[in-house]
């Protein structure tokens, strides 16, 4: 796709729990995929950190396959945003599909 590339900023957990069970588009060539929000969980700090650290799992169609790295994703209610996805295995009686986590810390 041909969109300005989006500025990054501090992603919080509270932006996503609201999503979850929604679709979000992310842009790739040669076309967008979509992927569903399955989850948004927060993550234990044992850093103190300012921003308190999450994870995200989605997945994808089983037709649509997505290498590991950055993706801008946008929704009805969110992004444009540049996010970090790396494929995982999907869970056992999980949806078919492809499925990927975002970690922030």
């Amino acid at each position: 796709m041909t969109h300005s590339a989006p500025l990054p900023r501090s992603l919080h957990l509270e932006e996503f729990t609201p999503l979850v069970g929604q679709a979000l588009l992310a842009e790739c060539d040669p076309r967008p995929v979509m992927l569903h929000l399955v989850e948004a969980s927060p993550l234990v700090d044992r850093a103190g950190l300012a921003r308190p650290p999450f994870l995200l799992i989605l997945r994808s169609a089983p037709d649509a396959v997505l290498v590991s790295g950055s993706y801008v994703l946008r929704g009805d209610a969110f992004g444009p945003d540049r996010i970090d996805l790396a494929q995982i295995a999907p869970p056992v009686a999980g949806a078919p599909g492809h499925y990927y986590q975002a970690v922030f810390n």
